[in-house]
């Protein structure tokens, strides 16, 4: 009895122990190729031989934890490169591998059909700030998956083409520090994208970080899910535009935002042109607008959202078909600034169930608004009017069942202390 217990002892500990290597040993790993990983090596030739022997064996790469110097696009089509499976989200710890991209003339990877990124740490090292550069991540296929990345001081994070397909893209679990210039650009996804837990900060707070920089960059997509997407000091949190410079690929965005946010930004979520969207649970913190729907034909629902701004409005509507705020905070907060809360300057707008509060009028209605409808609303504008009603004969607005408070419930802000 016992010889049989050591027996199967024995073997459940080789199993283990198979286990535990079968996911790096069935991979081809750089350092097999020749890698060295001491952050002085040139290692380019390691990872694309690495990625040759994994395709032609069906597997893919794998990269040990160390700092590999590449100084060319790696290109990957039909294969994965791997760091080692994560045992942290990889914010301010080094668990793992970085990739030291040197050259400035393209992406430190290409990601082709098929091509996929996980684990993996891309650094940029710059003798003096730059103005342009590279994005780390360049996607030009469909099926491309990325997951658990961080990217470091790159010009521009991670990018679609804007030529290519690249339906069915998935990007999750992605923490970038210090982007120059825009985190996530994704146009061109034809079929349910997916863009989840990814957090984009900019190189500090400052004037710089209120004016440049996008975090989040949406062309043409088709039903695309955003959820808990993150962007700090950039000039503008999400950005969406039919036509975006120097891409070929147009169109809006037709999809969903899910507990969403920005922080320290100049603006919150800015969409131009025939988007789509319906933007639920988030909260928006901004120096400037938090939220601007205008260039025509924006479809914008909005609910259970805190959208927070301080010089500027929390909410403005210009040229659009609609807009349609419910249960949410909007907050303008400053005592410096007076604007309103909600500046309506054209298209059709509902306003209904949100607690309006401002340091200026609550609502201003304009003289292009078309349509409005403000109800329900708790509307707090101190000694300012609640709702002013420019909009003239033409125009149909219904003002009513709002309640409305004189006194001074504002936020404290940084400004305010």
């Amino acid at each position: 009895m016992r010889k049989a217990l050591a027996i199967v002892l024995v073997g459940l500990a080789a199993w283990a122990s198979d286990a535990a290597t079968d996911e790096p040993g069935a991979m081809v790993s750089v350092r097999a190729c020749g890698a060295i990983g001491d952050g002085e090596t040139d290692d380019t030739q390691a990872f694309l031989a690495a990625v040759e022997q994994a395709k032609a064996g069906e597997t893919h790469v794998f990269v040990p934890k160390g700092t590999y110097r590449v100084s060319a696009p790696v290109v990957l089509e039909n294969v994965a490169v791997n760091g080692p499976a994560g045992g942290a989200w990889p914010a301010d710890i080094d668990a793992l591998p970085s990739i030291l991209a040197t050259h400035r003339d393209g992406p430190a990877f290409h990601l082709l059909a098929g091509g996929a990124l996980h684990g993996i740490d891309i650094d940029y090292k710059w003798e003096e700030a730059p103005s342009d550069g590279p994005p780390a991540v360049l996607i030009s296929g469909i099926g491309v998956y990325v997951s658990n990345v961080r990217i470091r001081y790159a010009w521009d994070g991670i990018l679609t083409d804007g030529k290519s397909n690249v339906g069915r893209l998935n990007i999750e679990n992605v923490f970038m520090v210090a982007i120059r210039n825009v985190g996530v650009r994704v146009t061109g996804t034809w079929d349910v994208p997916r863009l989840n837990n990814i957090e984009v900060w900019n190189a500090g707070p400052g004037p710089r970080g209120l004016e440049k920089g996008v975090g989040f960059h949406l062309g043409k997509n088709d039903l695309i899910r955003m959820t808990d997407c993150f962007a700090f000091a950039m000039g503008t949190g999400f950005l969406f535009e039919d036509e975006i410079d120097g891409l070929e690929i147009t169109g809006g965005t037709w999809g969903v935002m899910n507990g969403c946010s920005t922080d320290y930004c100049g603006k919150g979520i800015v969409a131009l042109g025939a988007h789509t969207l319906s933007i639920s649970g988030g909260t928006f913190w901004n120096h400037v607008d938090g939220l601007t729907v205008d260039g025509g034909g924006g479809r914008i629902r909005v609910s259970g959202c805190e959208i927070k701004s301080n010089g500027g409005p929390a909410v403005v509507v210009g040229d659009c078909d609609h807009v349609a705020l419910t249960g949410c905070s909007l907050l303008r907060s400053m005592k410096e600034y007076d604007p309103p809360a909600v500046l309506l300057k054209g298209g059709d707008t509902v306003l209904n169930g949100n607690l309006i509060d401002a340091q200026g009028p609550g609502v201003v209605i304009q003289k292009d608004v078309s349509h409005a409808v403000i109800t329900g609303n708790l509307i707090r504008s101190g000694t300012h009017p609640d709702v002013v009603n420019e909009s003239g004969s033409e125009s149909e607005v219904v003002i009513e069942s709002n309640s409305v408070s004189t006194g001074d419930h504002a936020p404290k802000s940084e400004g305010d202390k």
